[in-house]
């Protein structure tokens, strides 16, 4: 009898590592799938960037002594990287495109107001994906005064799962720029607060436009009660990155910027 429930047992662990195998293989074929098929959309819609003009050369000198310094080249400006008119030939749900400059965050923005979470679990072409396509919360629009953008986080640590290195103040320090392209143009945004929300009760989902003062202090002090750190911020326009934290189910990292003036 012991023999055979020894057997029983052991059969059964057996067809639970298969089963288990099978899962990571058929997650890492996903993965690799879901990159592959980002990476040739960004390709098919990139847009050529003119390149940089070379400074002129210095003139020579007329005094072996005198020093002239070069004029320092002005910092890059945030450019639109991808052809949006071709993306929504594509795809008419697609509105924009976030990146996030070195860091793996780089994906169109998805917008249906009408079915809120649609791509939640579809990807840019509407076929079924648990990866999603990052999407704008359909009680915004490009005119908000705070666009919230969700995005899965995934094991393989692409989609919005990068939010979580944000907690590290030195790493949020180094990549600070978000860039959101749209079809009017680029907008730059300084990332001034990281927070752990639960997003059944945070503030920090509750405000998307602002009607006075009042009420863009109030999101504020919501962001900076429940921010990891907080550099108080002036500006007028912001942007709310969300994913999964690894913590309880309603439980959120969030990333938030305000829009540099044009």
């Amino acid at each position: 009898m012991k023999k055979g429930i020894k057997v029983i047992i052991i059969f059964a662990l057996a067809i639970a590592l298969m089963g288990s195998g099978f899962w990571l293989v058929h997650r890492f074929i996903e993965s690799k799938e879901q990159q592959e098929s980002f990476r040739e959309l960004a390709e098919s819609v990139l847009l050529e960037v003119p390149a940089a003009v070379p400074a002129d050369p210095s003139p020579p000198l007329e005094d072996p002594g005198q020093i002239i310094r070069p004029i320092p080249s002005p910092a890059p400006s945030v450019e639109v990287l991808h052809d949006l008119a071709a993306l929504r030939e594509k795809n008419p749900d697609c509105i924009g495109w976030l990146r996030v400059p070195g860091t793996a965050i780089d994906y169109p923005i998805m917008w249906t107001p009408d079915d809120p979470e649609k791509y939640l679990h579809l990807d840019f072409y509407g076929g079924w994906s648990d990866y999603g396509v990052p999407f704008l919360d359909a009680r915004c629009d490009l005119d908000s005064g705070n666009l919230i953008i969700y995005g899965h986080n995934m094991f393989d640590g692409t989609m919005f799962a990068g939010l979580h290195k944000f907690l590290d103040e030195s790493y949020a320090d180094a990549h600070s720029q978000i860039v959101l392209e749209t079809p009017e143009g680029a907008r730059e945004y300084n990332l001034f607060a990281v927070c752990r929300a639960n997003s059944m009760v945070s503030g920090c989902y509750r405000h998307i436009n602002f009607a006075d003062r009042t009420e863009m202090d109030d999101f504020l002090e919501s962001v900076r009660a429940e921010s990891v750190y907080y550099a108080e911020p002036d500006y007028e326009k912001f942007i709310t990155l969300s994913t999964c934290d690894d913590w309880g189910r309603n439980d959120r990292i969030v990333v938030i910027g305000g829009e540099v003036p044009c």
